[in-house]
């Protein structure tokens, strides 16, 4: 036992674990900063009535700047270019309106849907103390939150910070001839000042604060749906390497029955995921693949482009093809691990295990459900594939509008 403790792989390994989980813990509390910046925190520690203000204050400013565009919009109906512009901006702050709305519709559900998981994500922490296969996976998980939350304040700022400092350079310098602009091209029921003035700032005010919603809820939203993903796929996958190899001084039927169990309640976490993202993944496959194409063409033939216009560009292609790529990855590894479970439950001794007629028949019908998949409102399967039918999409959306472009 003295040699195996002073074995320097194992202290390397015991390390590599302690390192792995301060790195869990601090993605669990960065998730809840971000819904907590975003608007969108529910749980039971938080007022439920504090919870819903701040939801609706999310729904109301970004649904009333997406009305304003859209009048904007009417004005300039014969410029198909700004119009896809327009259109783009108009589906990016409709995002956090559906996902405030769809967290309220289903705050007890989505509330459920975390406790649960962690509560089976902490019980397997606990069972396996040594190794933590658990958190094997963690890194494919919280990395690319890190991304995206990244490029979608980047793109924000790309498009937000010319008019910003437009706007900071005529204080600076009092000029009162120029005619101020606001950052996002918005057509109000009244009639905006042009010449700066309290109510000019104050729009602008309105117009960073529904910027701000559109990257702290989105981030959060999709993020969260991430760390969802990753414990439902890390406690499947834990569990089938526990079947496939059985510790000593475990009795496997007990260990089986549980991970029985535990699977269970895992397909009703997974039922529940797409319930609460149904909508959202929905929004997220059609409004992407129009919102490419329309970039696309927004920009093409590709010249004449400013530095600006080529980081905007790249930034928000990026965002787009990221937030697209992972909700269909996350999908596939939920599937993918579901198969996994299925696998290490065939593959172990338990035909030869001491259970009782009610524990096989359970055994056997979780080896012959389907594996576990995320569908986004019974119409598209959330994997892979999905990402590649909207690229397809997305080219074929352009080719119509440069047809259309042409023949006007």
């Amino acid at each position: 036992m003295a040699i195996l403790e002073n074995n320097p792989q194992t202290h390397q390994k015991r390390a590599t674990i302690d390192v792995l989980l301060l790195c869990y813990r601090a993605y669990t509390r960065r998730i809840r900063k971000l819904l907590y910046l975003g608007g969108v925190l529910h749980d039971r520690k938080r007022s439920a009535v504090w919870s819903y203000i701040m939801s609706f204050i999310v729904i109301f400013m970004c649904f009333g700047q997406c009305i304003f565009m859209i009048n904007f919009c009417r004005d300039h109906t014969d410029n198909l270019v700004l119009l896809s512009k327009i259109f783009g901006l108009t589906c990016s702050f409709i995002a956090p309106v559906l996902m405030s709305a769809c967290f309220l519709v289903k705050r007890k559900k989505l509330i459920e849907l975390h406790e649960t998981l962690n509560d089976l994500f902490e019980q397997e922490l606990a069972s396996d103390r040594e190794n933590k296969n658990v958190l094997a996976t963690l890194h494919a998980f919280d990395r690319p939150s890190y991304l995206l939350c990244f490029i979608l304040g980047s793109t924000t700022l790309f498009y937000v910070c010319p008019s910003m400092i437009f706007i900071v350079r005529q204080i600076v310098q009092h000029s009162e001839s120029k005619i101020y602009k606001l950052p996002i091209p918005v057509k109000l029921p009244w009639l905006a000042p042009i010449n700066g003035g309290p109510v000019f700032y104050l729009l602008c005010l309105y117009q960073y604060f529904t910027c701000w919603w559109m990257i702290f809820t989105i981030g959060s939203v999709d993020s969260l749906f991430g760390f969802y993903a990753f414990q439902i796929s890390a406690i499947l996958r834990a569990m089938s390497i526990r079947l496939a190899n059985p510790r000593p001084n475990e009795v496997f039927s007990k260990v089986l029955g549980t991970c029985v169990e535990t699977h269970h309640r895992i397909e009703r976490c997974g039922r529940m995921l797409e319930d609460v993202w149904g909508l959202i993944i929905l929004r997220v496959i059609i409004a992407n693949a129009i919102l490419m194409c329309a970039l696309i063409f927004e920009v093409s033939p590709f010249t004449d482009l400013t530095i600006n216009q080529i980081f905007s560009f790249i930034s928000y292609m990026a965002l787009k093809l990221l937030q697209t790529f992972i909700y269909a990855w996350y999908g596939s590894l939920i599937t993918s691990a579901s198969e996994h479970f299925r696998e290490g439950i065939y593959f172990s001794n338990w035909p030869d295990s001491k259970l009782d007629r009610h524990m096989r028949a359970n055994i056997i019908l979780a080896m012959m459900q389907k594996p576990l998949t995320i569908r986004a409102l019974k119409v598209s399967h959330v994997n892979v594939n999905m990402f590649t039918n909207i690229l397809n999409t997305a080219m074929s959306y352009f080719f119509l509008l440069q047809s259309l472009d042409e023949g006007g």
